[in-house]
């Protein structure tokens, strides 16, 4: 049996649309997050194929011992999907307060380092190539609109950060990827409103968004061996114009 992959975040959209697509490919998923009904809402429609998992990954003892039960339960994984993102406060930089910066690098940063830290041990040394994709942003790629600046360091730390360990974890078997969706409609985006996202799409090339589905399917293209060239390099999922 394939060992399974990890998708930390599964529980919002593009988590949910990544274990989708891997699942229709022949993969068995652990789905984490914080939100049971919706994991376990998940797991039914996917199947036998998906177990869950809750975990706090700001909380070390948690993140240990999340991966104590993986350990236990399956030895060793094949894949880890990083997609995990907070809500922040839509604030000029300078009327931003660092409580807010501090509390997206915890759980982007932080929550990244440990897990990958944790994971190492199940994704290193095994025969097959094994893969971690870090799901970030287009926001780390360009210029970032004004409002976001917790965010989008957030994010931009997290891209800094998967580079590196691309570098190290390649002689151990490991393929890091990095996908950086441009602006996708999920429940992430909901305090936007509809005419601001109206006026937007207008502005785009294709007239229309980012869809869970061009993320799920990148993902899905980045755990297969056609990719693994493109191990450590940014790659923007997106329908805005490119810069």
């Amino acid at each position: 049996m394939q060992n399974p992959v990890l998708i930390l975040g599964a529980s919002g959209g593009i988590g949910a649309g990544i274990a989708r697509r891997l699942a229709r490919q022949g993969s068995s998923v652990i789905l984490h997050g914080r939100q049971r009904d919706r994991l376990d809402a998940l797991a039914a429609e996917i199947g036998p194929a998906a177990t869950v998992e809750i975990a706090d990954l700001t909380d070390e003892a948690e993140i240990g011992a999340l991966f104590a039960r993986i350990a236990e339960a399956r030895t060793a994984l094949s894949g880890l999907v990083f997609s995990v993102a907070a809500p922040f406060a839509k604030k000029l930089t300078h009327r931003t307060g660092w409580g807010e910066f501090d509390r997206q690098i915890t759980t982007q940063l932080k929550a990244l380092h440990l897990c990958a830290a944790a994971a190492f041990p199940l994704l290193a040394g095994q025969e097959a190539t094994t893969r971690m994709v870090v799901v970030t942003s287009e926001y780390a790629m360009g210029m970032p609109p004004v409002k976001t600046a917790s965010y989008s360091a957030a994010k931009a730390a997290i891209t800094a950060y998967a580079r590196v360990v691309a570098q190290e974890w390649i002689g151990r078997g490991v393929r890091v990827h990095i996908v950086a969706p441009g602006m996708v409609r999920t429940e992430f985006t909901s305090d936007i409103p509809d005419a601001w996202l109206e006026d937007h799409v207008t502005r785009l090339p294709e007239k229309r968004l980012t869809t869970v589905e061009d993320v799920a399917d990148m993902v899905a293209f980045l755990m297969t061996d056609a990719a693994d060239c493109l191990y450590g390099t940014p790659l923007q999922v997106s329908r805005a114009e490119r810069r």
